[in-house]
């Protein structure tokens, strides 16, 4: 964890980000000022489909137009740059759980790898991945190398010594994300969860990167979700979360049987906080089930809830600001 090949240390790498929620996220507790809310950036844009297929350049110009207004800079390198440093290792972790239907768009993938490219990263040092490799089948994803030059495989090889030690048990981590990477780059999607209410930003890293306990899931994934990202953000570093929306899944998740399930949102969500994303994208599908006819799911996700208590971001509505923009 202290180096890698390039000869950049980690606390080379995070020394390197800084100012204002940025520098916020990359510690254990994120603390806004006393007039600051925490800032949720969402795009939207009625060109994203042909067809069924998504147009990669419409999802690439949401991206960096949410990644700039998130970082108020005045380039999309500029941006990028905020985020990620140049010379460090990248991980983009995205969501194949909801696969054949609702994973990660691969257009969101590439358009995430070529901004952090852009800001300096070596495409050999960006690897795209996800827990199990047997998800990756059922998906547009194939292992090796991704269009940019950046790597994409499964996870799955656990670290023998560091260990989430939750009120329940302990859960090894993903190698990957210790000492693979120097950063990971979150890329979940807007969806439901039978068991913890919704699966967002906070358990796209907790149950992706760690291989969990069997009691995990009990009580609705609490406290497990919120302990383990508090050990993750222990260990690595989440600069940035960007929420894939362009088609989302209101019921039946995280693995929904039908489309009848989906609805095309036709957004990116882009935060540095994974509480403020979470609550916000939360309302959005409680917004969607309530026009269905469906119970709200607040209560079920309190894992959110319990989150925010632990520092890890903001969880009152009121505190979080949320800028919609248009592409």
């Amino acid at each position: 964890m202290s180096g890698d090949r390039t000869g950049i240390t980690r606390r080379g790498v995070l020394a390197g980000i800084a100012g204002g929620a940025v520098a916020a996220t990359l510690g254990r507790h994120p603390v806004l000022a006393a007039d600051e809310k925490a800032r949720v950036v969402r795009v939207e844009s009625d060109k994203v489909w042909k067809g069924d297929a998504r147009d990669p350049r419409v999802v690439k110009a949401m991206i960096d137009r949410a990644v700039v207004a998130l970082a108020g800079a005045a380039t999309v390198e500029a941006a990028w740059r905020r985020f990620v440093p140049a010379g460090a290792r990248v991980g983009l972790k995205i969501n194949l759980l909801g696969r054949p239907l609702a994973y990660t768009a691969p257009e969101v993938t590439d358009a995430v790898a070529a901004g952090v490219i852009a800001a300096g990263a070596k495409p050999a040092d960006v690897l795209v991945w996800d827990r199990w490799r047997d998800h990756f089948a059922p998906t547009r994803y194939r292992f090796g190398q991704g269009a940019h030059g950046e790597s994409i495989e499964s996870g799955g090889r656990y670290h023998p010594t560091v260990r989430l030690k939750g009120s329940q048990g302990e859960a090894p981590i993903d190698t990957i994300a210790t000492d693979r990477t120097d950063v990971t780059v979150s890329l979940p999607v807007l969806k439901d969860h039978g068991v913890s209410g919704v699966t967002l930003a906070l358990k796209n890293i907790t149950f992706g990167c760690y291989d969990h306990y069997r009691t995990a899931h009990d009580n609705n994934c609490d406290p497990f979700i919120a302990e383990a990202y508090e050990h993750f953000l222990a260990t690595t570093r989440v600069p940035l979360i960007v929420m894939d929306a362009t088609e989302a899944c209101f019921d039946g998740g995280p693995r929904p049987a039908d489309r009848s399930r989906l609805w095309r949102e036709n957004a990116i969500y882009v935060a540095t906080d994974p509480v403020a994303l979470d609550v916000v994208c939360r309302r959005a599908i409680s917004a969607k089930r309530a026009q269905k006819g469906l119970p709200d799911l607040t209560r079920q996700s309190r894992h959110i809830e319990t989150a925010a208590r632990k520092r890890l971001g903001e969880g009152r509505l009121e505190r979080i600001e949320v800028v919609t923009l248009k592409v």
